[in-house]
């Protein structure tokens, strides 16, 4: 009778270690969330400081989205240093679980962490992207009006 359940929890056991294919989606989703937040870093630091300057030649009144992607974009610039280790921090994080874990439980949780990441890339890029269009929109008929 003992042997059976030993035969049982083994295969109990096989049956939660994480499949080669989902540590894979595991990294993926780590590596594609770590390019997505340098991404969303690039921008704020050195296209949304352009955009600002741009701005303040015109002295156009700003939406308030607007204001807060350019805000965003000062705190982000100012404490680098910690963006900078989120940005790393977390994508390591779900790459390194999806190798180490030991169980499927935690390689999925590294593959939702990787893709709840790229999806607050997503909602951030929307974000900047409709922050900036339309005073940008609003310029380009205020010069095209004068030429």
């Amino acid at each position: 009778m003992r042997k059976g359940e030993d035969v049982m929890t083994q295969s109990a056991v096989a049956a939660q270690r994480p499949s080669v294919a989902w540590r894979v989606v595991g990294v993926f989703s780590g590596l594609l969330s770590g390019l997505a937040w340098l991404l969303v870093f690039g921008v704020l630091v050195f296209i949304v400081p352009k955009f600002q300057e741009i701005f303040q030649r015109f002295d156009a009144a700003l939406p308030l989205l607007t204001q807060a992607v350019i805000s965003a974009a000062q705190v982000v610039s100012h404490g680098w240093p910690v963006f900078a280790a989120l940005a790393f921090g977390v994508p390591a994080a779900a790459i390194l679980l999806s190798i180490l874990a030991r169980s499927s439980a935690g390689v999925t949780a590294a593959a939702v962490l990787g893709l709840v990441s790229v999806f607050m890339f997503v909602v951030a890029m929307a974000a900047i992207v409709i922050g900036l269009f339309p005073p940008m929109m609003s310029l380009v008929e205020v010069l095209g009006a004068k030429s």
